[in-house]
């Protein structure tokens, strides 16, 4: 790797290398037209009669328990379900300043479908997917928690880019459910990693949700943990739970979550209990923790369209609760029966849009 990033900054710029890739791609791809016998009708494949190529860029490891693992464990779905499409190994823990590199690593091999796993890289690869339009126009990426007119505005072209948006309001909502109808002391918990306007959103309607169902519910909360230190989420938990008696949590602090279930197995596993988000790991060793809100980002979706020639001009795919996108996962046995079925006529009511008003979110919201 280190060879190849030194030989691409001799090159006096990007545009240049690729374009010298571009030949050298077009002069194989020739030889091999000359030796095959022709272009393949099968979706799954390229005109070379190879499978199709996805690969994924993550800011955090594969299997982090959060948003590196609730990405890969997407793609993986996404191939069980595109089985003649061939995954690539996934490039793990990339820091902002080597994200161009890793986008254009894939980019150099024609993969058909390079995924971001977050808006981080919408920043960094607009010079990547514009130049990919020109030299390699069988390259398609899908970046994802990312919305166009925000974070694509000085984007050169979308054409070969869509991005995909979860419904942050019906996440909330189902763990505010489950938090509601769970807590028996009227007071949950709620970490973030950053204050964003989606982990706004997602607090808001958390909350709102569990007042709803349980009137009187309080919450506690903090926006500016952090993705890594689970220590520091330990910390908020047992302070929370002393001060304030809080006994459901729910995060969005991949690493940082795992401290607070540690908290709170502490305080009592049999009457502390957390939501997971964004896998489903109830039941996997996780004492604490009694169901999960789980994101699917919808790849699988994407590689349809591509399949069917329809990806591009900068669509956003939604995911949400009507194509799968968004769900709860699996129950522990500590939720009662009872429970679960309530439960379930919520998330038919959060599905329909008629359970949580607009109005009811951004009244919590609007005290943030």
């Amino acid at each position: 790797m280190s060879g190849i990033l030194g030989l691409r900054k001799a090159m006096p710029s990007r545009r240049e290398a690729l374009a010298l890739g571009a030949g050298s791609a077009a002069l194989a791809a020739g030889l091999l037209a000359g030796c095959g016998s022709g272009g393949s009708a099968d979706p799954g494949t390229g005109e070379d009669g190879q499978p199709k190529r996805v690969a994924m860029v993550i800011s955090s490891p594969k299997n982090d328990g959060g948003w590196g693992q609730g990405h890969y464990e997407s793609l993986k779905r996404a191939i069980e379900s595109h089985p003649k499409w061939e995954m690539l190994e996934p490039k793990e823990s990339v820091a902002d300043a080597d994200a161009a590199d890793a986008a254009q690593s894939y980019v150099d091999q024609d993969v058909d479908l390079i995924v971001g796993a977050g808006n981080e890289f919408a920043s960094v690869w607009a010079e990547v997917v514009a130049e990919a339009a020109e030299s390699h126009p069988k390259v398609h990426f899908l970046i994802t928690n990312t919305d166009p007119a925000v974070d694509l505005a000085d984007y050169q072209t979308l054409d070969n880019l869509e991005t995909v948006l979860t419904d942050l309001s019906q996440s909330g909502a189902l763990a505010g459910v489950v938090a509601g109808l769970m807590t028996k002391t009227k007071s949950i918990g709620f970490i973030g990693g950053a204050k964003l306007p989606t982990t706004l959103t997602k607090y808001a309607a958390y909350l709102a949700a569990a007042q709803k169902v349980t009137p009187g519910v309080e919450g506690h909360y903090n926006f500016e943990a952090g993705f890594t230190d689970a220590s520091l989420g330990a910390r908020l938990t047992e302070n929370w739970i002393a001060a304030n008696d809080v006994d459901v949590m729910w995060g969005d602090a991949s690493a940082v979550d795992n401290g607070a279930r540690q908290a709170l197995e502490e305080a009592g596993a049999d009457t502390h209990f957390d939501i997971a988000q964004p896998i489903d790991i109830a039941g996997e060793g996780q004492a604490t923790v009694i169901t999960s809100t789980v994101i699917d980002w919808k790849i699988d979706q994407a590689m349809d369209e591509i399949e069917k020639g329809e990806f591009g001009s900068g669509r956003t795919i939604s995911a949400d609760m009507s194509n799968g996108g968004i769900s709860l996962g699996k129950f522990s046995d500590k939720v009662p029966a009872d429970v679960q079925d309530k439960i379930g006529d919520y998330v038919k009511l959060i599905s329909g849009g008629s359970f949580l008003t607009e109005a009811e979110i951004e009244a919590v919201r609007s005290t943030l």
